[in-house]
């Protein structure tokens, strides 16, 4: 009987604790809009990478005032919209208390962000960003409407230089910025601004920081595994081996083709972009096929029938290998294809030379490997 006088004081320290565990497992989103109509305004936060994820809703007060509540038992970035053009991204860490003052018509046009130190470096950056942005619009649009002009070739040699110039700096900016937060999540929305070709070690520090953090965050994860890729394929890297069938059953590897210059072409029946390009595809064939060039045709399609008949259709005479397992086709993951269609160019020792040629970019390149070789070869 003598305990029972720290009952109570043991049902309030268990209650106590309780709410400080769940309180940590939340976080709270506050704020005011500001400018007309911001008074019952249907303001949604929602997670833009786990679809599945409960959204929540309010509506602001009289005042265009709101307070939103939502689990975050990690590292986790959502939307405040009012609609699909009208949002502000947003940051979250367990326990976070975000007060935000932000205009109605433009959620994220000068935010005013307390209580979130990563949300405030990304609006910071992208205010910075906005700074090139508009002066290189500014030049697009004094570079269309002198078109025509009297004085427009010595103008239009003026605006080329002051554009590169513009956007010189704007990729220096975002190097230097990129680099000194890489343990940032705010760089991941900003890397992808930078041509992986040209900064696959911004690309990789950003990755790397942000996962030496926050190693279970999705989007850092996604990054990692995209550079690992580029990587791989970088220019000079063997291209990995595609071992897939053909149209008559009969496996077929981009190996036994070492020794030419060879082009892996993602395609498919389906792909409208694909099949419009074929027509130059094939001129480019005939035209350099006895110089040692070929192409390894890799359909994406799910139907047997309709990839056959487009290769008979669209007079495809080389080499074609599908798995017919659409966006997951093996040789597919192993290229990282995110779209179609999508070439890989290859030297004749099975090296990556290039990704992403087409059209007149493919066949400029091609003369100039094939002129290279006559010209070694005299």
């Amino acid at each position: 009987m003598k305990y029972s006088a720290f009952l109570p004081v043991l049902t309030f320290l268990f209650c106590f604790s309780q709410y400080i565990a769940f309180a940590q497992q939340t976080a709270s989103v506050s704020g005011k809009l500001n400018g007309e109509n911001k008074a019952g305004v249907q303001l949604t936060l929602s997670d833009p990478i786990e679809m599945n994820a409960e959204s929540k809703s309010i509506l602001t007060d009289e005042n265009g005032s709101f307070s939103i509540q939502v689990n975050v038992e990690s590292l986790r970035i959502f939307k405040l919209s009012v609609n699909s053009g009208n949002y502000l991204v947003l940051f979250l860490l367990p326990g976070d208390n975000v007060d935000l003052n932000l205009s109605a018509s433009k959620l994220n046009q000068h935010p005013g962000i307390k209580g979130s130190a990563y949300t405030q470096t990304a609006y910071l950056m992208a205010g910075n960003l906005a700074f090139f942005d508009a002066k290189i619009d500014s030049l697009n649009n004094l570079y269309t409407v002198s078109q025509g002009s009297a004085d427009f070739n010595e103008l239009k040699s003026s605006l080329e230089a002051e554009y590169h110039l513009i956007n010189g700096k704007k990729i220096s900016y975002l190097r230097d910025v990129l680099t000194k937060n890489a343990k940032s999540p705010a760089s991941l929305l900003f890397v992808d601004k930078l041509d992986i070709n040209d900064n696959l070690d911004i690309y990789e520090a950003v990755a790397r920081g942000v996962l030496s953090v926050y190693p279970d965050f999705k989007l850092a994860r996604d990054l990692k595994i995209r550079t690992t890729l580029e990587r791989k394929l970088a220019a000079g890297s063997p291209a990995p081996e595609i071992v897939l069938p053909t149209p008559e059953g009969d496996l077929y590897k981009l190996s036994s083709l070492k020794g030419s210059v060879v082009l892996i072409d993602f395609w498919a029946s389906w792909c409208g972009p694909c099949r419009k390009d074929n027509p130059e595809v094939v001129r480019m064939y005939n035209r350099f096929n006895s110089k040692g060039f070929e192409i390894l045709g890799v359909s994406l399609d799910r139907d047997k029938d309709a990839w056959i008949k487009a290769i008979a259709k669209d007079s495809l005479r080389w080499n074609q290998v599908s798995d017919l397992k659409y966006w997951q086709s093996e040789a597919a993951q192993n290229y990282g294809v995110k779209s179609i269609p999508h070439t890989v160019l290859i030297d004749r020792n099975g090296l990556v030379i290039a990704r992403g040629l087409r059209g007149k970019a493919l066949e400029r390149k091609l003369e100039e490997i094939f002129q290279d070789e006559d010209k070694s070869g005299e």
